[in-house]
């Protein structure tokens, strides 16, 4: 199975970005801080004071994996993700999150399920420190189709204009991956229609897994990896950050690198997780397909100086994260590659 057979093509909608992006860019005034592949948009605030705080937002959705929460009786769970996803794309520029907007949309507005939705939002909120500002609830019939939910949402945070991260990543540079816990927010299409094929139900054991239900593994939560990279952001030791979403590892880690930057990734330097295995197997993905759309078991990717990067690695361990040295940066043609 191919990643645009599922319903998804990344090349396609890449086009499409550059194609909008002209139209965005023209809105910008001298406010905007062009981020070049940014993972959130970032501006000043109006203010006469040239210190005051730059104001940092993205907007992101659950996708299909809410198909699979409605299943499981998990929608509260998979409306966590979307705050989640949100306050990591903050944090790849330095950003603390401040608030959240969301959109909630059905045929036909369910209680239970717009209720869930809303616990789960709030709960991730307060886990990041951000407030639920408000939002929209609409009631779509010729839109959606019954019993389908879509949630998204725009998160707001601020940061200081003196920490704030874009594509600061260079030749020397090595390179840190952060354990995923599961496939996050991204893949879903494609992982949904393996599921289909395989005649598993959610309540099955996992191929290969360590005893988790291959609902369990499908439904892990997207992990928040602020409390572990707060501080050693507040004290100038991560020179960027790589949230790895739609488009992978390469697809994310290209959006961070400087000119004539090339990033080294070892694909032998972390354990593939059993659900990438399974999926790959159970339905006969190329590697390609899989690098595309799957984060194969990194969910943030950090870059340090080379001479600090065993401490970092030591201190997020402390906080709870796996970490592994994946790979360096280079000199050559801005982009990414492969080894092991």
């Amino acid at each position: 199975m191919r990643y645009r057979e599922a319903g998804v093509d990344v090349g396609r909608a890449d086009a499409l970005k550059q194609e909008i992006g002209r139209v965005v860019r023209a809105t910008w005034g001298p406010a905007v801080r062009p981020l070049p592949g940014g993972f959130a948009g970032v501006m000043g605030w109006p203010s006469q004071d040239g210190g005051a705080p730059l104001l940092a937002a993205t907007m992101d959705g659950v996708g299909t994996k809410l198909h699979l929460a409605i299943e499981a009786g998990r929608v509260d769970d998979a409306a966590a993700d979307l705050v989640y996803h949100c306050a990591d794309d903050l944090l790849c520029h330095g950003a603390r999150p401040l608030a959240l907007l969301d959109y909630i949309a059905q045929a036909r507005l369910e209680p239970a399920v717009i209720q869930a939705v809303v616990r789960g939002l709030a709960r991730a909120c307060a886990e990041v420190g951000a407030a639920l500002l408000g939002g929209e609830t609409a009631e779509m019939p010729d839109t959606y189709l019954p019993e389908v939910v879509d949630v998204a949402g725009c998160m707001i945070g601020t940061v200081a204009p003196e920490r704030l991260l874009g594509a600061d990543a260079h030749p020397g540079d090595a390179l840190l991956g952060l354990a995923a816990a599961g496939l996050h927010t991204n893949g879903f299409s494609l992982a949904r229609r393996v599921r289909a094929a395989s005649g598993l139900s959610l309540g099955d054991p996992l191929p290969g897994g360590a005893g988790e239900t291959l609902g369990e593994a499908l439904l892990a939560p997207h992990r928040w990896y602020g409390r572990a990279l707060m501080p050693p952001l507040e004290r100038g030791r991560v020179r960027a950050l790589a949230h790895v979403t739609g488009g992978g590892i390469a697809g994310n880690l290209v959006r961070v690198l400087g000119p004539e930057s090339r990033a080294r990734i070892h694909l032998s330097a972390w354990p593939r997780p059993a659900l990438v295995r399974w999926l790959l197997s159970a339905g006969g993905i190329p590697e390609a397909d899989a690098r595309q759309a799957f984060n194969l078991g990194i969910g943030m990717i950090v870059v340090c100086a080379p001479e600090g990067s065993e401490r970092l690695a030591a201190d997020l361990t402390a906080a709870g994260e796996q970490v592994w040295p994946i790979g360096d940066v280079v000199q050559g043609p801005r982009g990414v590659e492969w080894s092991g």
